[in-house]
């Protein structure tokens, strides 16, 4: 789909500008305030550009992805890779050992929350530990970009946005110009058009888990292999939209008796547990 661009002057006093485009199987929004016309169109095309490019480093299905021709070599042979796929990998063997495994981005669970790949910082290789290690970064990957892109936004000079990959993860810079936050709402899984839950964003960003509006269980649960079908959904509210984004994923996976011992390890976030219910009622319970 092509890049969806607007931009408003209808109230002079806080111009408005609007890029939507499709990416990492999702729809990726930003709503920026205080921008000219002319950067507005700049910083949309490179917001595009970075993430399509994040995207296809990452595709672990696209043969000439830089972790597909991980996956194909790294079990035989330590493979050099470039420093931000080295990095991300870093990134995630340290979510690894800090969610006791419930992340992981290793497909193999013969290993179960073991290490799957070893990281030679000095030549910047990798090599897997198994030859049935196969890594899929598709739950670290939007995190990581609306990290990015959340960088780049506040670098040109962006005082207050809003950031919407999905509708899952979400990422605040500054707060609405005629209010304190940017009101966020969390979609009902059991009656369309209804909110669960509404956040509110002030240079933070929030990350939700759990069953698809569509009623699909998707998320697996590393050490078993199974597919997770708790009926709850995991928001994360916090500074990084890269550790709300694992970390939802990571306690959806997890038994709710070892949640609040992994969230020992994550200072300044809050982890909310929200039942949706017939009719559109919520239920919620902080951890």
């Amino acid at each position: 789909m092509a890049l969806e661009f607007q931009y408003s002057t209808k109230n002079p006093l806080y111009p408005v500008t609007y890029i939507s485009f499709y990416a990492m199987h999702t729809r990726i929004e930003m709503v920026a305030v205080g921008q000219q016309e002319c950067a507005g169109r700049e910083l949309a095309q490179q917001l595009e550009a970075e993430v399509k490019a994040m995207e296809r480093r990452f595709n672990r299905f696209d043969s000439r992805s830089p972790l597909a021709v991980l996956n194909t070599r790294a079990a035989t042979q330590e493979v050099e890779v470039d420093d931000e796929l080295f990095l991300a990998l870093e990134l995630c063997e340290a979510f690894r050992r800090g969610t006791a495994g419930y992340f992981d981005v290793a497909t193999d669970t013969s290993v179960k929350g073991q290490v799957s790949y070893m990281l030679n910082p000095d030549k910047h290789t990798v090599r897997y530990t198994s030859s049935g290690v196969a890594l899929d970064m598709g739950g670290f990957a939007k995190g990581f970009a609306l990290e990015r892109v959340r960088k780049m936004v506040t670098d040109a000079g962006v005082e207050s946005a809003v950031i919407n990959f999905g509708n899952s993860s979400v990422a605040a810079i500054g707060h609405h110009p005629y209010g304190e936050w940017w009101p966020v709402g969390v979609e009902h899984t059991r009656v369309s058009g209804v909110m669960a839950r509404e956040v509110h964003l002030c240079d933070s960003a929030m990350s939700v888990s759990g069953r698809t509006t569509r009623g699909e269980y998707h998320i697996v649960n590393p050490r078993t292999g199974g597919t997770v079908a708790g009926e709850e959904l995991i928001l994360v509210e916090g500074r990084s939209a890269l550790v709300a984004e694992v970390l939802s994923t990571a306690l959806y996976a997890a038994p709710r008796a070892e949640r609040t011992e992994i969230m020992k390890q994550y200072d300044g976030y809050r982890v909310t547990e929200l039942y949706c219910r017939e009719g559109g009622l919520t239920e919620s319970r902080e951890l």
